[in-house]
């Protein structure tokens, strides 16, 4: 029996859409995920997370600038994300970043944990607003309606909105140049401790967000939720603790342990690393 062939990713769509965050249709611009002020765009090769975890050898589709996809429209896209939230993500980033090169780079030692000032409601909308922008809208047809990103989208639109209450955002270091989106993982539990149905997961050097979506107490999540109660105004900050030593797998959560159990759509991940040199052949010990 013939070997089904993995379909290669699929990065190009219709000019004109349902804008996958505000839902009209419109012409679609590019979105950049993460945004270019975080990571500036190069070559790279793209699989979904099928690919990843069971077709390492699976032929990748190469974006020439990074991972960006036709799927919102010009004002989520240039008046709200690029104006309005992504300073906030970049500025974190540009932070985050620096620390992490310094221990790498230059061997300093560095304390267990830090506190940093952020605006959460303006990072959190930017990183739900890049999460939403990571598929291809359904041609000829608005976003599918759906309890959790109905919340994500109304959230993001809606300045005056507070976080949603069943919704929790984790953050970690994530000192890996591969950049992973996942719109849409369900993570269970082997072991009794439950079973998320809702969850989306935005990867990039330095930083990995977690949006998980009405998690069972039961449920342990490696990582630091952002605080959202009292939390109105978008230029209101807090102060967030950054973990500097103990931090997960660069695989976590998409990489299940023994004890837990995914659920994904294939055609909702993209997992981009930068593109080999023409030639690169890897070698085997």
């Amino acid at each position: 029996m013939k070997k089904k062939k993995n379909k290669k990713v699929k990065i190009k769509g219709d000019k004109k859409g349902y804008c996958n965050i505000c839902g009209h249709y419109s012409k679609l611009t590019r979105d950049h995920i993460p945004p270019q002020g975080c990571i500036k765009p190069k070559p790279v090769e793209l699989k979904t997370l099928t690919q990843h975890l069971s077709d390492p050898n699976a032929k990748p589709t190469v974006s020439q600038s990074g991972l960006n996809l036709l799927s919102i429209c010009g004002n989520c896209n240039n008046n709200l994300l690029g104006t309005e939230y992504d300073p906030e993500l970049i500025e974190l980033s540009h932070k985050v970043a620096s620390l992490v090169r310094s221990q790498q780079e230059q061997g300093l030692y560095l304390p267990e944990k830090i506190d940093l000032t952020v605006k959460p409601q303006r990072l959190i909308r930017a990183v739900v607003g890049h999460i939403l922008a990571g598929k291809l809208p359904i041609p000829g047809k608005p976003p599918i309606s759906e309890p959790f990103p109905d919340a994500l989208r109304n959230y993001f639109v809606n300045e005056s909105s507070n976080i949603p209450d069943k919704l929790e955002v984790y953050y970690w270091i994530y000192p890996s140049n591969k950049q992973i989106v996942i719109n849409s993982l369900g993570i269970g539990s082997c072991i009794g401790q439950g079973f998320i149905s809702g969850s989306c997961l935005l990867k990039f050097f330095p930083l990995a967000f977690w949006l998980v979506w009405d998690k069972p107490t039961s449920f342990p999540i490696n990582g630091i939720g952002i605080p959202k109660d009292k939390f109105k105004d978008l230029d209101q900050t807090c102060e967030i603790v950054l973990e500097l030593r103990n931090i997960p797998s660069l695989k976590y959560p998409e990489v299940p342990g023994d004890d837990r159990y995914i659920m994904y759509k294939d055609e909702l991940s993209f997992l981009a690393q930068p593109k080999k040199p023409k030639g690169f052949k890897l070698c085997k010990n």
